[in-house]
Formats: structure tokens, C-alpha cells, sequence
């Protein structure tokens, strides 16, 4: 069934013109709401289907989450499932689906992620969690695919996060956290204040051991890993993936790109090759961290040819 978007107020003072008492007045207004509601149609989602990354010859639209370029790939509904594979165990699904889209433009492979989430978490503290969303793909081709557990010892896979805390440090144009959760806080003369740059970020240590939590200036919102199994997720100092996250309407709209040529972390994600391919989703709202978090099964990732 076709999923329609509701007209608000805004789109009733852009596209309806005059209104009395609810109802818009004159055939042209009648028709421009019309037209605004074709366009915020969703065409229906298929379940099940491989996601076939449409080739675009064009600029990928990586940055822009609502570009009309999206809609040329087929939107595939992807089932999530409470993880209680390994502890820390999520009880219960708090989403049970995400939508998702793919294109690429032989340089990049880039994915559209969507998930209903009413609540924007974005900021970490002390029991604050942020939402994020993964994408896991085998560094190497062929079947069977790794174990879904981010894989084993001799399979690894390539593992991409989104974090909105990241994606608030680059909206923002700086590092977000203790000033911005309680803004009436008091604090002492920071190292910053007083001593030269290359001293005092000896006190930031986080800083000066390069934890990617620790960094002032971010240049993506895309973390990424790779895994071997269980406990052994690793960060990739790499910054070459992109992405862009943008909430509205009680949902994330969230692009993750990475280049097709992984050099250094796996194979190269080729047109006419195909890829498993799964997700997780987590909701800062009902503190989802590390293993808590919705789960994807095992999908095909279909990278279409050029010609």
C-alpha cells in the first residue's frame, strides 16, 4: 500500500494559497495541493528483495537525504529484531523495519537508511545514548557470508556507523557535550584558556591518543571499523567514508557512502558484484549501547553494471 505523507500548515500557506474555514479557495490552490500531495507519495517499499544500488552518472547525492535522485533505486523494507545473540541482550525491538536505498557512480556505493524515531538523541551523558545506525559488508566476495556477529577469525567484515553525535559536532561546527547538555554549568579555566595550543593539548588526553570520541573537528559522521567476531571491532583512522543525517516528520533519514575501491580494508565493491549486506539501529531514547540494538539478518547488495 502507498504510504502518504500528511499535509501540514506549511505546505497548506506554500502550495494552497487562501483558505476560509479549512477549505481552500479557488481550482488553482486545489490543484496545488493536489500536486503537493503527489509529491509526498512514498512508493511502495518491496521485502525480501535484493538492494540494487541503481547506477547514477551523475554526482551521488551523499549529502542530501530528500534528493529526488534516490527515488531511481527501489526501496527495500529490511526486518530488525531485538539482538539476544551475545549480552548485553536489547529486550525488545523498539523499530521493527528500515528502509533502504542504494546507488553508485563506480567511484562511490551509497546507501539511503530511514527508521521511524519520534525522539532526536544527539547528545552523550550520563544516561544519554545517542541514535546511530550501522552498515556491515565482508571485506572479501563470496559465500557463505561471515558470521553475523561482525564476523569470525580469518572473516572479517567492514562495518560502518552513523552516530547523530557526530553528525551534531559537524552541524554544530565544533564538539558537542557537557556545556551543551547543561548549559548553566560553571567550570574552571580550561588548559586552552591559558597555554600555548601545543601544550595544552597535552591535558586533552583522549585528544592526544587519537580517540575518535575525543576529536574537536570531525569531517564526517561515519565511523569505520572492522571485526573479526566478538570483542574485536577495530577503528579504522580512515576518513574516507561519507554520510549525512536529517530528522523530520518522526523519522532519520540517514546517507552512508563509501568509496567502491576499499583500499586497505577489503575488496572493491565493483559494479556487477553483489554483496551480503546487513544493519543495526540504535535508539538513544530507550538507551541502546553496544549490543543493545535492532538487528538486521544477512541481505544482497546488488551493484549494478554501468551499461
Amino acid at each position: 500500500m502507498t504510504e502518504e505523507r500528511r499535509i501540514t500548515r506549511r505546505d497548506a500557506l506554500l502550495y494552497g494559497g487562501a483558505a476560509t474555514g479549512g477549505v481552500v479557495a479557488g481550482s488553482a490552490a486545489v490543484a496545488a495541493l493536489a500536486a503537493a500531495v503527489e509529491r509526498r507519495k512514498e512508493e511502495p517499499a518491496v521485502t525480501g528483495e535484493p538492494i540494487v544500488a541503481a547506477y547514477v552518472s551523475g554526482e551521488l547525492p551523499v549529502l542530501d537525504p530528500g534528493a529526488g535522485a534516490w527515488r531511481r533505486a527501489q526501496r527495500v523494507l529490511v526486518p530488525l529484531v531485538a539482538q539476544q545473540i551475545a549480552p548485553p541482550f536489547l529486550e525488545e525491538a523498539g523499530v521493527s523495519e528500515l528502509r533502504v536505498r542504494a546507488l553508485h557512480d563506480t567511484v562511490e556505493v551509497a546507501l539511503l537508511l530511514e527508521w521511524k524515531d519520534r525522539d532526536v538523541d544527539d547528545l552523550d551523558g550520563i544516561r544519554r545514548y545517542h541514535d546511530a545506525v550501522a552498515v556491515q559488508i565482508p571485506t572479501r566476495a563470496g559465500s557463505p557470508p561471515p558470521a553475523l556477529t561482525m564476523g569470525s577469525p580469518g572473516n572479517a567484515v567492514h562495518i560502518l556507523q552513523w552516530r547523530a553525535t557526530w553528525q551534531r559536532d559537524i552541524d554544530s561546527g565544533g564538539k558537542t557535550g557537557v556545556d551543551q547538555i547543561y548549559p548553566e554549568v560553571v567550570h574552571d579555566v580550561m588548559p586552552d584558556d591559558v597555554l600555548p595550543p601545543e601544550q595544552a593539548g597535552l591535558y586533552w588526553v583522549g585528544r592526544q591518543a587519537g580517540n575518535p570520541l575525543s576529536q574537536v573537528v570531525r569531517t564526517t559522521p561515519i565511523e569505520q571499523n572492522v571485526a573479526e567476531g566478538f570483542g574485536s571491532v577495530t577503528h579504522l583512522p580512515t576518513h574516507t567514508a561519507r554520510g549525512h543525517g536529517v530528522h523530520e516528520d518522526g523519522r532519520w533519514r540517514v546517507t552512508v557512502a563509501v568509496p567502491a575501491v576499499r583500499e586497505g580494508i577489503g575488496e572493491a565493491l565493483a559494479p556487477g558484484t553483489s554483496w551480503p549486506v546487513s544493519f543495526a539501529v540504535w535508539l538513544g531514547s530507550r538507551e541502546d549501547r553496544g549490543g543493545r540494538k535492532q538487528i538486521a539478518s544477512w541481505q544482497t547488495l546488488v551493484v549494478e553494471e554501468t551499461a
